[in-house]
């Protein structure tokens, strides 16, 4: 009787001990879930970016380089989330980079910023494109000006 009891205790003791840490352990899952959707964002923004038809590709290269590749980088601004769905609000930043013609000398050169909205959803551990609702989005907000 005394070891169940012990065993009780224990487990009470456990249960107050976390109530407290509660809010601790919702805010890292919430950024790790923040965190996931910016690197689905980013894998969609570094497809684009690979691309042999790239916009960034269309302008002219530094004097004297050509076009290398480019990394992109992704920041959600906000997040909504809508019957398992998450519509986000994403900062992409592309730079691209140039090399001399032998492509020994790679340097960066400005990078391309955006701002998108996306609707993503669950795919396996992660989150895929569901749909870009950029243009939408963008159109709606000048509909109200």
């Amino acid at each position: 009787m005394d070891r169940k009891r012990t065993v009780v205790m224990a487990a009470a003791t456990a249960l107050l001990a976390a109530v407290p840490a509660s809010p601790v352990v919702r805010d890292r899952a919430e950024a790790m879930g923040r965190s996931s959707l910016e690197r689905a964002a980013q894998r969609v923004f570094q497809h684009d970016a690979d691309l042999p038809t790239a916009a960034w590709r269309s302008e002219t290269p530094p004097v004297g380089k050509v076009w290398d590749r480019a990394d992109a980088d992704a920041v959600i601004t906000r997040v909504e989330m809508r019957d398992g769905r998450a519509e986000v609000e994403v900062d992409e930043t592309t730079t691209p980079y140039a090399t001399d013609p032998s492509g020994r000398t790679r340097e960066w050169t400005p990078p391309w910023v955006a701002t998108h909205v996306f609707l993503l959803e669950p795919s396996g551990d992660g989150w895929r494109l569901a749909q870009d609702l950029t243009d939408a989005e963008f159109d709606d907000d000048a509909d109200l000006s």
